[in-house]
């Protein structure tokens, strides 16, 4: 049986990730209409996180981890990447690669695949983006890998958060 070397990183998103550039809210009016309409609203659940990023901020980080993940393991790596929707917008190419798997839930296909591949990069983000969506702005990153010698490209791959005000948590 193979050794697997994890490597865990968990981080939060501190404020917003572009500093200096203007940012669109991407809000939209709920179509409320009569009393009944604003009773329904007030009732949904909704996170107490603050919302520090859009759709488009948020695929672009993504799309810039999974591109700056390629170009570290340049071979056998496999990228599990947890998507909530409403994705409000089409996803970068780059999410949709070969090595990409997308999903709402990573542990299963986690639990299956490490191991199995040689490199396997786990970024699981809970990243509020409109009000209604349930997080706490949080990072979970993790390389599960069969070489023993990936600490300094993990943390190398991790350095970058913090051009996103991304911390450790």
């Amino acid at each position: 049986m193979n050794n697997v070397y994890p490597h865990h990183y968990l981080g939060q998103l501190n404020n917003i990730p572009f500093a200096n550039k203007p940012s669109a809210a991407l809000a939209r009016c709920m179509p409320l209409a009569n009393e009944n309409d604003f009773d329904v609203f007030s009732q949904l659940p909704c996170s107490d996180a603050p919302i520090l990023i859009n759709f488009i901020e948020h695929y672009q980080i993504l799309n810039e981890l999974v591109n700056q993940a390629n170009a570290l393991w340049d071979c056998e790596l496999t990228i599990l990447l947890r998507i909530s929707m409403p994705g409000g917008m089409r996803l970068p190419a780059s999410l949709l690669a070969d090595n990409v798997l997308l999903m709402q839930d990573v542990e299963p296909e986690l639990k299956r695949l490490s191991g199995k591949v040689k490199h396997l990069l786990v970024i699981d983000d809970h990243f509020i983006r409109y009000q209604l969506e349930q997080g706490d702005n949080a990072i979970a990153i993790s390389l599960f890998t069969l070489s023993a010698q990936q600490n300094t490209r993990f943390k190398q791959f991790i350095a970058k958060l913090a051009h996103y005000n991304i911390g450790e948590k």
